[in-house]
């Protein structure tokens, strides 16, 4: 049930126009461009066939990064939950780890399908491949996790009480 319900959040959230979805009002409203100005690094980012100045467009600068750090977390959680959704099917920890990447590149695909139906997304691979790595690294945080857990579980020979 969380698997779904998260699966509809992004679903609802990749629905939404550019405009929707937008948080440069909000910064322009509470951010003076000059200050924001000061604050972003003298960097250019270049993403789908577009560049991106940080000193020149601040607001725009800020969003991608907004946009693409929320890609990585929605795809992150959506690999968690489907590797959780996998266990009590699939007892090998490598399979679980390979169909929950398999789960979320499909999703991801098909999210970009359904925003080439929304005014003012451009679906791309690119996007595609950000929300496999936010997945990839869920996988990883939860391969760590577990090895913690599991070298702490273990009973140890000095601790043992007769």
């Amino acid at each position: 049930m969380p698997l779904m319900l998260w699966l509809l959040l992004i679903f609802d959230f990749s629905s939404q126009t550019y405009s929707q979805q937008s948080i440069i009002p909000f910064m322009r409203e509470h951010i003076p461009e000059h200050r924001l100005q000061q604050i972003v690094p003298d960097v250019t980012i270049r993403y789908n066939h577009s560049a991106i100045h940080a000193k020149a467009d601040p607001y725009r600068f800020v969003e991608f990064l907004f946009r693409k750090s929320a890609h990585l977390f929605m795809y992150f959680m959506l690999g968690l939950l489907a590797h959780l959704l996998l266990v009590p099917w699939i007892r090998s920890l490598a399979f679980r780890v390979t169909g929950a990447l398999v789960v979320v590149a499909m999703f991801a695909s098909l999210d970009e399908w359904n925003q080439s139906f929304t005014g003012g997304r451009t679906p791309t691979p690119l996007d595609v491949m950000v929300d496999i790595s936010g997945a990839v690294i869920g996988q990883i945080v939860l391969l760590i996790v577990l090895a913690i857990y599991r070298r702490f579980k273990r009973p140890r020979l000095g601790n043992v009480h007769s």
